[in-house]
Formats: structure tokens, sequence, C-alpha cells
């Protein structure tokens, strides 16, 4: 059996070139796009599927998850926050009245600074968000390699139904969400499998006949199959698979779709549908950077070069960490920035940085800081982390935690966080 071919050298024609390439359409990369086009960038964004939003519209995880803490301070505000209500700009959302605008702080809130949203609803959104910001969009095209010289990124090659071809730029943000493009360039990367977590949609017309559901969104619920994050999967019989190789790919989605399967066969019935499945497979951290610096994952501590706030979304309430910005950078590349679950923050951290208000933070620091680069002439590891941090202020973003706020969290009692999320179905067990 042949082990490998050789492929022809070829030229490869230059498609676009722009001041900065974003790499993955999904919410951290449409916030870097916004971001460095916001700071005077040209922009183009590559996304290898035909929509945008990645995991909150194709992996059909539209939960937009609180941007407060559980005791009615807000924590993500900027892009993380304008991005909430561009998801549900149009039909539906589950915000609560008292979150409505956006205040700093609420007094014993009724709900969650959080959202449903509609998926189509939120696709066509985001390409009139893009659109408006001058964002140019490339779909259907798959990142392949970085074109490097020594440390400096010079543009990325991928491919689409034109063939391969290249887009150039002078910064480049990691947006993949598996940190391709930065382990491709040779930086220090983590990896780590994953559990399966399979969300479908489906209704019951027996329930909205008997009034159980009250209203249209209700009727369509989320039902997740597979493993939860939060409880000890160590006695389980389902598999854990790696997001970064072929094959383990194609056997999570195997697998996800088959335990669907098993469900829809024995619960054939009169005026039950599945609604639909996702698209892409709902990997939740794969790959991530190892970078300039880690997340260290401790409450209330102060980070000197902090680029925003960030929380433990499935918590309730929820510690406060702050992010620094030298985890969005390898030590030696100097113009690839990460954005998104990729970011560097292992263990606990990673679960932390995955949650859509996270990744939005992400990235907008990371094209805003692209932005500074260019325009300063300095590599990411050279920018001026105070101008930086202004800039991101500016914007909403909160930068470091108030000492009232750090010293508002003695023992708060937890609660459940509640998501329309069918359950009974998962497929843990405890032996």
């Amino acid at each position: 059996m042949v082990k490998s071919v050789v492929e022809e050298k070829r030229e490869i024609p230059v498609a676009g070139e722009a001041d900065v390439v974003v790499v993955g359409g999904g919410l951290a990369g449409v916030a870097a796009a916004v971001a460095a086009a916001r700071n005077g960038m040209s922009v183009i964004l590559i996304e290898k599927s035909c929509v945008l939003g990645g995991l909150a519209t194709l992996g059909h995880v539209c939960v937009y998850m609180p941007l407060d803490d559980g005791l009615g301070h807000k924590i993500h505000g900027g892009l993380a926050e304008e991005l909430l209500y561009v998801c549900c700009r149009y039909s539906y959302n589950t915000i609560p009245d008292c979150w409505k605008g956006g205040p700093s702080y609420v007094e014993n809130p009724e709900g969650r600074y959080q959202t449903t949203f509609n998926i189509p609803a939120c696709i066509m959104a985001l390409d009139e968000f893009m659109e408006a910001e001058h964002v140019k969009v490339i779909f259907d095209t798959v990142f392949c390699l970085p074109i490097m010289e020594g440390n400096v990124c010079k543009g990325v090659i991928v491919e689409n139904k034109s063939g391969r071809s290249a887009y150039l730029a002078r910064m480049v943000i990691d947006a993949s969400g598996d940190a391709d493009v930065l382990y491709r360039a040779g930086a220090e990367c983590e990896e780590q499998k994953n559990i399966v977590s399979h969300w479908t949609y489906e209704v019951d017309v027996e329930k909205i006949r008997s009034g159980t559901e009250k209203d249209v969104l209700h009727n369509v619920r989320m039902r997740w199959f597979g493993l939860r994050p939060d409880f000890d999967n160590s006695g389980s019989t389902l598999p854990m698979f790696y997001g970064t190789t072929c094959e383990g790919v194609n056997d999570y989605i195997k697998l996800s779709r088959s335990l669907a399967l098993d469900y829809l066969k024995k619960n054939q019935r009169e005026g039950y549908a599945m609604m639909t499945l996702p698209f892409m497979p709902q990997f939740r951290m794969t790959r991530r950077l190892k970078g300039l610096k880690e997340m260290e994952v401790v409450p209330r501590v102060h980070v000197e070069h902090s680029i925003g706030c960030v929380i433990h979304c499935l918590e309730n309430p929820e510690e406060v960490y702050e992010f620094p910005y030298e985890a969005l950078i390898d030590s030696k590349i100097e113009n690839i920035a990460a954005a998104g679950r990729i970011v560097s923050a292992g263990g606990r951290g990673w679960e932390i940085m995955r949650f859509i208000p996270s990744c939005v933070l992400t990235g907008q620091a990371a094209g805003t800081a692209a932005a500074l680069a260019i325009k300063a002439g300095c590599s990411l590891q050279e920018v001026d982390v105070g101008a930086l941090q202004d800039n991101l202020a500016a914007t909403g973003v909160m930068i470091h935690m108030t000492e009232e706020l750090r010293n508002n969290r003695k023992n708060p009692v937890k609660k459940s966080l509640n998501l329309p999320i069918n359950t009974d179905t998962l497929a843990y067990s405890q032996h």
C-alpha cells in the first residue's frame, strides 16, 4: 500500500489581501473581525462553512450564556454584550426585562442576563452585522496552511471551489476553534479528548395540546444526548474522541447521531418529531495554545495585563477571573493571535474560556491588539497593553474587578442555571 504521494510544486494565486485575516467565523472570529475593522483595518474573514456563528448556529448551541455573575453584577460588556443583542435581533429572545438595556447592576434580578435565540434569524443578523462593519467574508473556504517567513505569518493558503489560493495579511487571527493556524505555524499547543455532547431539537404535539408548553418558543425544545461536562463520566461506556484528527471527527459524528437514532426508534409516536440535527461536531475543547502566559484560575486576583473579566457560565452564582493579554499570543510567532476557546488556558480555565461571552471577549481583544500592532509597526508581543486596555474599556469591557465586586462575594448560595434542555436522554452511566 502506498504510504504517501508527492504533491507537484505549483504557483498559488493570491485571491486577496487585507490588514487582518481572521480564520474562523464563529462568534470569536466575528468579534475579532469587527474589532479590527472598527479600529481602521481592512479585514477578510475566512469561514469553512456557509454560515457564521460556529457552534452557536451550525452546532445548535443557541444559548447565549450569562453576562452576569448571578449576584446582579454585569461582568461582560463590549462586543460580548453587543453580540448577544445581534444574535436575537430578529425573532424571539428570553432576556429578562430587568436586564434589557444592559444595566451594570440589578438588585434581586428575576433571571440571568442571557438568552436563547432563533438560529436562522441569528445567521442572517450576523450576515447583516458583518456587512455593516465592512468585513469581507469568504464562505465555503477551508484553511490549509500559514505562509511563514521565520516567526512572521505572511498570510494563509486556503482551498475552495476555485481551487487552492492565498490571502495575504499583516496580522492573522486564529479563531478556528482548534488552533489550526497556530499549530501549523509551529506554536506549542495542548490537545485533549472530548465527551460526546450532542444537541438536537424536538417538538411534541401532545404537550402543545395539553398546555404543558406555554408558547411557540418552548414548543421546540433542545434534547441533549451523550455525556454531561459537569458529571463524573469515569464509569461511562461511551468513548471520548480527539477533535483534531479525521478519525476522531468521523467517529464522534457517527456515535452522536447513533445515540439520537436510538432515541428516535424508541420514541416513534404520532405528534412527535425530531426537528433538526447539528451540522458540525459539537466538540467542546480540542486543541489550545500554550502561550506567552497561561490564565491562572484564581478568583478575585488582580492581573496587571488583564484584557477583561470572565466567568464560568454554568455556575450560579459565579466567581470572576481576570484574563491576561499574553494568553492570546505565542512567545515567538509575531503576528498570529488566538481568539475563542483556543487561548492559553488549561484545565478549568479551558472550560471557562469556551463559553460564548469569553470567546467574544478574546476575539475583541485579539482584533483590537492586531490593529494596534499594525498602527505601531510592532509585533503582538510588543503591543502597548495599557493602550489596549483603554481601548477595550472604552467599549464597555470590564478590565479589572472593582473593589466593591471583589469584596461582595461571601459564600453565596449556589442555584441551578435554568436552560431549556431535556437531559433525560444523557447516556452516562455509573458502574
